[in-house]
């Protein structure tokens, strides 16, 4: 009897040890079945959404999946990428009006005379786009009773890369930077009535024009005219040079000073003089060329087209025939080439 209840004990103990490990194996074909059913579902979908192949570096898709047309309007089309990719960059110059030779109004109103010639050539052997904006000469030079001269709004602000023609004073060079020259340096004159003495200003009511290099300190650089120093009280500025010479002519001032290309066709016609007979010259200034910006790339490329028209000959060619197209509104001093 005992020796049965024994073996009945055995025969348990082995049937639930076969019965876990019986579970036991049915849990890892399962889990493993599982997996093999989650990297197939992975794979299926991979396929389904095309696979990219790498080649040296160059990936290609060995399907693509289709993709919808996508209808552009103008609500949706950004038409700045596209332009802005084919865009090439515009130069803006600034130049005055009326100065002599170098720019004046033509019968339909267009500025023309050597400075618009010149910017054309210089333009095209740079090889850049220029564009001429005419802007009142205070908004790339400006200047008031004693003070120093300051830099205009227009070049300041960046309105446009350069003013063309500016001639090149130890005030200047602080604030802008400068090309090489393109003329000569501009003669200086007083302008009034018959009978004024020109070598002696004292108590004299003096008229500049604004931002010009003909102002106080070039007065005070003139050795041989006394009086040079000119009272603030006795300075007035006028804002062109037609200003100026209006302010001469009803008395405001009893003398103008200012560059003699700016005066050249002013005095035509009228009782205004120029004196003295032999010119004068700023002291502290240097040849006239294109100001701009110190961090402004224009003169780096001006430069280069100006040296090409130069070493071609064209320059000097442009020269002569401007004195003869443009010739009657006054002298052309070109550097020399």
């Amino acid at each position: 009897m005992s020796d049965a209840r024994s073996d009945s004990k055995v025969n348990h103990v082995s049937r639930t040890i076969q019965l876990e490990a019986t579970t036991t194996i049915t849990i890892a074909v399962c889990v493993l079945i599982a997996i093999v059913a989650l990297i197939i579902s992975v794979v299926a979908i991979s396929k389904s959404a095309g696979s990219d192949i790498t080649v040296q570096g160059k990936t290609t898709s060995s399907r693509q999946t289709p993709q919808p047309a996508v209808a552009y309007s103008p609500s949706t089309y950004d038409a700045s990428r596209c332009q802005a990719s084919n865009r090439r960059r515009v130069y803006t110059l600034a130049i005055g009006f009326d100065v002599g030779a170098y720019v004046y109004s033509d019968d339909s109103g267009f500025q023309v005379g050597f400075g618009p010639d010149l910017i054309d050539a210089v333009c095209q052997e740079a090889g850049i786009d220029c564009r001429i904006v005419t802007e009142p000469y205070t908004n790339c030079m400006f200047s008031e009773k004693g003070q120093p001269q300051r830099g205009g709004i227009g070049l300041m602000e960046g309105w446009y890369d350069a003013c063309i023609g500016w001639l090149a004073t130890r005030q200047r060079k602080q604030i802008f930077a400068f090309s090489k020259p393109i003329l000569k340096p501009y003669e200086v004159y007083f302008y009034a009535f018959l009978g004024f003495n020109p070598f002696n200003i004292t108590g004299k009511k003096m008229g500049l024009i604004s931002g010009f290099s003909t102002n106080e300190a070039c007065l005070a650089g003139l050795d041989q005219v006394a009086g040079r120093d000119v009272p603030h009280s006795n300075v007035f500025h006028a804002q062109t040079p037609a200003e100026l010479m209006a302010m001469v002519q009803n008395g405001t001032v009893d003398v103008g000073f200012s560059t003699g290309p700016s005066m050249a066709t002013k005095i035509n016609g009228t009782n205004i003089q120029r004196f003295p007979s032999d010119p004068m010259f700023c002291k502290n200034a240097g040849q006239p060329g294109m100001m701009t910006r110190k961090d402004n790339d224009f003169n780096s490329k001006w430069n280069e087209g100006f040296e090409k028209l130069v070493s071609s000959g064209r320059f000097k060619r442009l020269c002569d025939e401007a004195r003869i197209k443009h010739g009657h509104r006054g002298e052309i001093e070109c550097v020399d080439a």
